[in-house]
């Protein structure tokens, strides 16, 4: 697995735009089944929209954690 970080750029799939340049960042967000929000995320974001595209992986244990304490 590639450790990624605040600031590294890569590519992921935007609908109805093909492959598009992401930017790695911090960003808040909410799950939406659990309605959990989750600080601090790493996330790829779309370098000219600021539409989360993608979230790597090292990012999952987060976002698990979030899902597991809200339902218990």
């Amino acid at each position: 697995m590639k450790i990624l970080r605040e600031g590294d750029r890569g590519y992921a799939l935007a609908r109805e735009r093909g492959r598009v340049e992401v930017v790695y960042e911090y960003r808040t967000i909410k799950l939406e089944k659990s309605n959990a929000t989750v600080t601090n995320v790493l996330v790829g974001v779309d370098a000219e929209t600021g539409e989360i595209l993608t979230l790597p992986a090292q990012s999952t244990p987060r976002l698990r954690a979030a899902r597991c304490a809200k339902y218990g």
